[in-house]
């Protein structure tokens, strides 16, 4: 019972932590883009729907979304496959692993969770997209947004507490 009670108090600080990250970052995307309904995943659709004097570079009149997917679906594939093998192979060789070794670890793990939702939901959005071009609604960006971001943040804030708990 009182490993649970150990290893759930720093769990949940995480949680507290990674969550808030999430909300911090959704916020932002969302305050920052007040007055959009929808936005385009590709860029030539963007391009011909412009009526403003905005200026696009010429190959945004070709360009689709869709290399741009893949670099960010490999992004997101390396830093999980990263977490998931610090989480599992990284440590203390003590039967009770120092705390910040334990926090490290939980950010990693909630890395890889906020990473695939990410990779889930921008395959999703854009196979949405493809259907109805205004389908990719200010909420929907600031959640597909939010969760790569927030899967970057993670791993770095699991990174800094692993590095600050080796220096003790």
């Amino acid at each position: 019972m009182s490993i649970i009670i150990n290893h759930l108090s720093p769990f949940g600080g995480v949680t507290l932590g990674a969550l808030l990250v999430f909300v911090v970052i959704w916020t932002w995307f969302w305050c920052s883009h007040k007055g959009a309904s929808y936005f385009y995943f590709d860029p030539q659709d963007c391009a011909n729907a412009a009526n403003d004097n905005r200026k696009f570079p010429l190959a945004a009149k070709a360009a689709t979304f869709e290399p741009m997917l893949k670099h960010y679906i490999g992004v997101t594939q390396l830093l999980v496959t990263v977490a998931a093998a610090s989480i599992a192979f990284g440590g203390d060789k003590n039967p009770k692993p120092a705390l910040l070794i334990v926090i490290a670890k939980s950010f990693l793990a909630w890395s890889i969770f906020y990473g695939v939702l990410f990779c889930a939901f921008v395959l999703y959005r854009y196979d949405e997209y493809t259907q109805d071009l205004t389908s990719y609604t200010r909420w929907w960006y600031s959640t597909v947004e939010s969760l790569g971001f927030s899967t970057l943040g993670c791993f770095v804030l699991g990174y800094l507490a692993w590095g600050w708990g080796l220096a003790r």
